[in-house]
This record gives C-alpha cells, structure tokens and sequence, in this order.
C-alpha cells in the first residue's frame, strides 16, 4: 500500500500570476518555481505517491486549453470543433523539466499521480453539450492527457486519475439505461485512459459519490478513488464487486471537508462548544479567518486516520487496496504548512501499517 492525495493545496501567492505562468513566458519563472517547491514539499511529507500541485481552478485549467470554446455568462459555448491548445499539463510539464532539481532534493526519484478534469464534469459547464461535443472533449483530453506521461530517469506518472466529482451527485436522467450518454461516456473515459493503459500506468477515477454504479463498466479503470464515508466501503458486497469486475479502491483515510471537520471542532473545543446553536461554528471560523484560532484544529489526528485505515483494511481487504490517503483535495486547510501536515499524518500512518 502506498500513500498518495489528490492534487489541489492551499495557495496564498499571487493567483493571476500563477494563472498567467502557465501559458506566458513573462511570468513562467514564478509558475514553475511554485509548483516545484509545492510539489517537493508533498514528497518531503512522505508521500509515496505525489499528484502534481493543482493551484489552479479544475475545470477552468482544462477548458481554457481547448480551441473552439467561447465564455459566455461565466459558462462556455461550443463555437467550433473542440481542439486541445496544449499537449500537456504546465504543472506536470514544469516537474519533468526540473526532475533532477526534485531528485536533489528529495534524494530519491518520484512517483507522480496526474489528475485531468473528466469530460461529464468539464460539459456541465458547457451550454446545452451534446453526445458529440462530449467525445471532442474526450480527445481533447486524450491529447493533454498523454503529453503529460513523461517521465525522465528521475521520476515519471504512476497513475492518471479522471476527476468527476460531478457524476452521481445530481440526478441525470440520460445516464439511467444504457445508449446515448451512458455509451457516449464510456467511450470518453476509455479514449483518455488508453494512451496510460498501454504504458502500464494505472488508470483511475475520483468520484464524490457512487449513486450512479456506471464506473463499474469503464474497461481500463483500475482504481476507484471515492470520499471517506462513501457507501462501498461500508459494503459487505464490495469486495466481492471490486473482484468482478478487476477493480481496486483507494483507501480514503481522511475527511477533507473543511465545513464538517470545523463543526465537529465547533462541537468539541471551548468557549465554541457551550456557544448555542450555530454560534460556536460562525464564531470558530470567524477567529480562524482573523487569525485568533489556529486553522490546524480543522486536522483529523494520527489516531483517528489510523483507525480509519484498519477499519477500511479490514471491511475490503489489504489486497483491494493498493493506495491510500486524503479522500480529497487539501485546498480548504487555510494554510499550506497544515495541509502539509495532514499529508504526513496520512503517510505516516501508511508507512506504520506496512512495517
């Protein structure tokens, strides 16, 4: 079992500059140095598993890659054949330029998981999409997806992860039998995952629900990613599933939801726990936005992810589980330092279970 998160951290530097640095020479210097010292801090935390630093907006990164797309109202139009703009990540770019400078300081070569924003997740931004702007998307994906499988005798790409955080949390109706968008989805994820598939990269998916059970019928898909409390996990059925259909889950072993870790401290942490009602919890967030409270009491401790870790064990099995980490991003923590201490909390408790 290896320890690995999901991608995006706090960030508190200049985020039009960082925006403009992945695109423009003029300020790639800061992009580059940015994600860098973000990316060797993950890997000074222990990960064994690093995703590169996803400073930027998700969906906004990769729509704005793609030729043929007008922004309308804060949403996008499709005016023309969807292209990729680019064959590859920056962020993921700017490691393998500077793989030797991670490998100096790390002292070791890196394991990197690299996210691409799925293409169900990416058209709810798009005005009314339909089956064929969906498989343009996927090769635009496709094209960006597979520059960004480099790897140098330093370090390389792991795993790649479509991200649809979208899929199942809302109901959609074209998705309830298969044909139309069932099949045309299908097809999506596939075109994206084969260029990886057939390097021997594993492929996976990060979902935020699994109501909606398509995932179990994506061909290359190895690895589940879902959140901590997900349903599967509780599931006698889901090793049994997880066999079936020659899949693996990663083990989420910690909540990453800002909102319900601040109210359970809100709950549990004086004066805020004997302040009525909601007052603990606006008072709470409001001393940590002023800084009179200390943002790392929004942090899961060792204990209670390494418990979690050995209930998850146990209910799915060691061998189902090949990964294991935050359920999601870190970008909420505040504070870079606090998200850097989760993930050493997470790889620790990893490393302490493989010994």
């Amino acid at each position: 079992m290896k320890s690995v998160d999901v991608g995006s951290m706090p960030f508190q530097g200049d985020h039009e500059r960082l925006d403009r640095g992945a695109g423009e020479e003029a300020d790639r210097d800061y992009f580059e140095e940015t994600i860098l010292a973000y990316f060797i801090g993950k890997l000074e935390a222990g990960l064994d598993v690093a995703t590169y630093p996803q400073l930027r907006d998700m969906c906004k990164m990769f729509l704005e890659a793609i030729d043929g797309l007008a922004k309308v109202d804060g949403r996008y139009a499709a005016i023309d054949h969807l292209k990729p703009r680019l064959k590859g990540i920056p962020e993921v770019d700017a490691i393998t330029r500077h793989a030797k400078e991670v490998y100096d300081a790390t002292g070791r070569i890196y394991s990197m998981r690299v996210c691409i924003t799925g293409p169900y997740t990416l058209s709810t931004l798009l005005l009314r999409p339909d089956e064929g702007q969906i498989l343009e998307l996927a090769e635009a994906l496709t094209t960006i997806a597979e520059g960004s499988l480099q790897g140098t005798r330093y370090g390389g790409v792991e795993v790649l992860v479509v991200e649809e955080p979208i899929l199942g949390v809302v109901d959609d109706a074209r998705l309830d039998y298969r044909g139309g968008w069932y099949e045309t989805l299908l097809e999506a994820w596939d075109r994206i995952l084969y260029p990886a598939s057939c390097r021997g990269i594993l492929c996976g998916i990060h979902l935020h629900s699994t109501s909606n059970n398509i995932f179990w019928s994506i061909d290359r898909l190895n690895i589940i990613e879902l959140g901590a409390e997900d349903p599967l996990f509780a599931s006698e059925k889901t090793p049994n599933l997880l066999r079936v259909h020659d899949k693996a889950l990663k083990a989420s072993i910690c909540v990453t939801d800002v909102d319900r870790l601040a109210a359970k401290a809100a709950q549990s942490i004086e004066p805020y726990s004997r302040l009525p009602g909601q007052e603990g919890l606006g008072r709470l967030w409001a001393d940590i936005t002023r800084g009179r409270a200390d943002p790392a009491v929004l942090l899961e401790d060792r204990e209670t992810i390494s418990k979690r870790l050995s209930s998850i064990v146990e209910r799915i099995g060691r061998e189902n589980l090949p990964y294991a980490g935050p359920e999601c991003g870190l970008k909420g923590f505040i504070t870079l330092e606090n998200a850097l201490t989760l993930l050493k909390r997470c790889s620790e408790v990893v490393k302490a279970r493989e010994e």
